[in-house]
């Protein structure tokens, strides 16, 4: 388990639960005993499921690595450099970007929930959902950017490189032309 993963599991587990009491408690005039109550009760679950997944993640996480030679990192470098030199990770590149360009609905679902997220932030009265609102409406603007880029790398690789032949070709370019240009014997 590498170090990130435990801070990530460390900082949902506590932050979450801390800013959900943080935003509770500076709403109104709560006693001590009420908020360390919340944080306790909030933290619970989320420390279960960290715990979970931490215990989980060490069993998943190698079962769902590809191979150490698959071609997705090279993939998504080709996608960045608009080209691929090798046949195979051409081949997944194409792959990759077929497949983003058929989610790019995810991106207007994304730009709606961050307008949605504008209208609450805009209308809202109390700090802390003005604050949650706010924040939402980066994270969502950034997802969609995100993705918006990724859209737009698929679709300059499809345009720009034609793909690689399956079969072999002959010396004028035909697949119907044996490799090596059709000699079958020796020149006499």
């Amino acid at each position: 388990m590498t170090t990130g993963a435990l801070l990530v599991a460390g900082a949902v587990a506590l932050g979450l639960p801390a800013l959900l009491t943080g935003i509770w408690a500076a709403d109104g005039d709560h006693d001590f005993h009420g908020v360390v109550g919340l944080f306790v009760l909030t933290a619970m679950p989320a420390v279960v499921g960290a715990g979970a997944a931490l215990l989980l993640g060490r069993w998943l996480v190698p079962r769902m690595r590809t191979p150490a030679g698959g071609p997705t990192g090279s993939a998504r470098e080709a996608l960045r450099a608009g080209r691929a030199t090798d046949p195979a990770v051409d081949a997944a590149a194409r792959r990759e970007a077929r497949r983003r360009l058929g989610q790019r609905w995810y991106v207007w679902f994304c730009v709606v929930l961050a307008a949605l997220q504008a209208v609450v932030l805009v209308g809202a009265t109390r700090w802390s959902t003005r604050l949650t609102a706010g924040v939402l409406v980066v994270l969502w603007s950034a997802t969609a950017w995100w993705r918006g880029r990724g859209v737009r790398e698929a679709r300059r690789y499809l345009d720009a490189t034609p793909a690689h032949p399956d079969t072999a070709t002959g010396a004028d370019g035909d697949p119907s032309t044996p490799v090596g240009g059709g000699v079958t014997g020796p020149a006499g």
